[in-house]
């Protein structure tokens, strides 16, 4: 047992919803099982960030960053997860993770990659498989701009768009379902390097409320937009 590879099995779901129904942790976390009992691994711990997009840096998911603080210490041997995309959709910040389980000497296992992710294929399938994520984000962001547009063709006021960065509204919207204050949601995004929309990199209350208000609007215009393009017919 003692020389059992020591794993940490890491979930990630976007939404509230799937938060709270737990199916798409729980699907996650099993195939991780799955592959540690074929493996002759361990899993030690499983950890979860919850409503958090994969766009959200590393340095922001506070779960990820705390398997990542323990992996660095020797604590664990394997940072594994079920899809590529949990960990992140854009090409550098999967590269970087693969770097630094380089660089620390731990493993970064990916149950959705063909390879080892140690070997130079490896590298190869990380940056395939991370600009494949980054395009399938752009697409369904294109989607929903196109939704948005047929709301506004329908005379629906949408506003001007928002130059709020999603690292931000995703952050914010997460504190302030935990009940966080409006500083302590300042202080969170301050500490976590996203500047305001004019540059600014020390947040302060009242643009954070703006914020929160950016977020609200969103999620009303995104659900005009969802309730029509539901009223299309299938292609």
């Amino acid at each position: 047992m003692t020389d059992m590879l020591r794993v940490i099995s890491y979930a990630r779901v976007s939404t509230g919803t799937q938060a709270q129904s737990g199916l798409g942790v729980d699907a996650q976390h099993q195939a991780v099982d799955r592959e540690a009992r074929q493996r002759g691994w361990r899993v030690v711990d499983y950890i979860t960030d919850n409503a958090i997009s994969g766009t959200i840096p590393t340095r922001c998911r506070p779960e990820l960053r705390r398997a990542l603080d323990r992996l660095a210490r020797g604590e664990l041997d394997v940072l594994a997860v079920a899809r590529s995309d949990r960990l992140a959709r854009s090409a550098i910040e999967l590269l970087q993770l693969y770097e630094r389980a380089q660089t620390e000497g731990w493993t970064l296992a990916a149950l959705d990659a063909p390879v080892e992710l140690a070997d130079p294929s490896g590298v190869l399938y990380i940056g395939v498989r991370a600009l494949f994520s980054e395009f399938e984000a752009r697409m369904a962001s294109a989607r929903t701009r196109e939704a948005l547009e047929i709301a506004r063709r329908r005379g629906v006021r949408l506003g001007r768009p928002s130059r709020q960065s999603e690292a931000a509204k995703t952050l914010a919207a997460k504190l302030r379902a935990e009940g966080r204050s409006y500083g302590q949601i300042a202080a969170a995004l301050t500490e976590a390097g996203i500047t305001t929309p004019t540059g600014n990199t020390e947040w302060k209350r009242s643009s954070v409320q703006s914020l929160l208000r950016t977020i609200e609007h969103d999620r009303q215009a995104q659900a005009l937009a969802d309730s029509h393009a539901d009223r299309q017919p299938e292609d």
